[in-house]
């Protein structure tokens, strides 16, 4: 699929999942997000962390994905000031600019059911905004859809700050 004009990567491996269970799975456990460093430097991203032992879901959601992507094993973390225990976990996070596509591409054709959609779509709008101007975030629109993300994931119990 052809998103707004972008180019396609591989389809995904039907052998490792559904996608609407993907979909599903990814509706509790995703995060559709982007860094900021500086006025006009902003990096996307699509991650699903998981204990360490449930590292096999990750390794097939990557697979399912086309391989995009990167695994990262995390080691267990103690509490600090700031956040609480953390086990073993597996986190998958795909960054690239051409690979973000690829998640576009499936999560349009097999859309969100929760509020996550609402987010989804502002992010959406963000990774088709940054491909087409290949990087070049200085456009209002761009920093519209970053303040109205912003906006939401502060909403988002991820974010909010845990007392101890």
């Amino acid at each position: 699929m052809d998103t707004d004009g972008i180019f396609s990567l591989a389809m995904p491996d039907p052998k490792t999942f559904d996608p609407w269970f993907v979909t599903g799975f990814c509706d509790g456990e995703a995060a559709f997000t982007f860094s900021r460093s500086g006025n006009d430097v902003f990096a996307l991203y699509f991650s699903v962390c998981q204990r360490e032992d449930n590292r096999d879901i990750i390794e097939k959601m990557q697979l399912f994905f086309g391989g995009i992507g990167k695994i990262y094993l995390r080691k267990e973390q103690l509490p600090t000031k700031n956040s609480g225990h953390s086990r073993p976990n597996a986190y998958f996070r795909v960054c690239k600019q051409k690979e973000l596509m690829r998640i576009v591409e499936h999560f349009d054709k097999f859309p969100l059911q929760s509020k996550k959609q609402e987010v989804y779509t502002i992010w959406r709008g963000m990774a088709i905004e940054k491909t087409k101007r290949f990087l070049n975030c200085k456009s209002e629109e761009f920093k519209t859809f970053s303040s109205q993300l912003a906006a939401m994931n502060q909403k988002s119990r991820a974010f909010k700050k845990r007392s101890t």
